[in-house]
């Protein structure tokens, strides 16, 4: 991915945790350019970006998490320079008892380590993964940005986690999703349409397939770029059948995969 790319995948996480920690454009809209307002909210807000890329356990940031997933889904020609930061770093959040204190000055020393290469909204560049998680339900290919199948199902994970406690589902329900089970309960299609809404593909309520081709013009590789954007023009007229948005997620999703149920990954 570019830095453009980079930031851009980064929204995702940034939309959600503005309002969780009630933060405003201007106070974190530049911490990626060294801008870190020492304020209690700004401080939680980056907690809650560490959290949604599953690097904050029992309440701790997990070096060896970070590590792992460095080593899972970078190219080796970042490896080395990401781990570097986050070695220098490592045991700033010791000092620091409470989990958005740890976050905050954590943060701050991986962009004076290394500002140029700091990406963020508080994912530094190491959690590029996460938020390839806006590739929406449909996410294509067996590799995307250089990602394995498997890998990119991981990354998938931090939408899932955030939307199966709002939905009420259990991993029974919605675990096989993109093994074509789509069971016709209204928790089940809330579930979907959760993760359509952190994908941003719904505005006003209702399904934007125009915002689905934009990110897919803008993020995905050429030689997928044509095939997806025909399976979703084919099932573009699905969600105007439903006007409950939970509804239209379910049945669109169900489009999604029956077109193209080998290439089909989901949440």
């Amino acid at each position: 991915m570019t830095r453009q790319q980079l930031k851009n995948s980064g929204k995702l996480m940034k939309k959600s945790c503005m309002p969780k920690n009630d933060v405003t454009e201007e106070q974190v809209g530049e911490i990626e350019q060294g801008k870190f307002i020492e304020e209690r909210n700004v401080m939680c807000y980056i907690a809650c970006v560490y959290s949604m890329t599953q690097v904050v356990k029992n309440n701790k940031l997990s070096y060896d998490a970070v590590i792992k997933q460095v080593d899972m889904m970078f190219p080796p020609e970042m490896k080395d320079a990401v781990k570097a930061s986050a070695a220098h770093c490592k045991d700033i959040s010791k000092k620091y008892k409470d989990i958005c204190e740890a976050s905050y000055w954590t943060a701050k020393c991986m962009y004076d380590f290394d500002p140029i290469n700091f990406v963020n909204k508080i994912k530094k560049v190491y959690k590029m993964k996460t938020q390839i998680v806006f590739l929406l339900v449909l996410l294509y290919t067996e590799d995307v940005f250089g990602m394995t199948r498997v890998q990119l199902k991981k990354t998938l994970t931090i939408m899932k986690k955030q939307c199966m406690p709002k939905a009420g589902v259990t991993e029974e329900e919605v675990g096989d999703i993109d093994q074509g089970k789509f069971i016709e309960e209204r928790n089940v299609m809330c579930y979907i349409a959760c993760i359509y809404t952190m994908g941003q593909t719904i505005k006003n309520n209702k399904i934007v397939h125009d915002a689905m081709i934009k990110q897919i013009d803008m993020m995905f590789p050429p030689e997928m770029k044509e095939p997806v954007k025909a399976t979703i023009e084919q099932c573009r007229g699905v969600a105007k059948k439903y006007k409950d948005i939970c509804e239209a997620s379910y049945w669109t999703a169900k489009c999604l995969y029956e077109a193209d149920p080998a290439n089909f990954v989901f949440a």
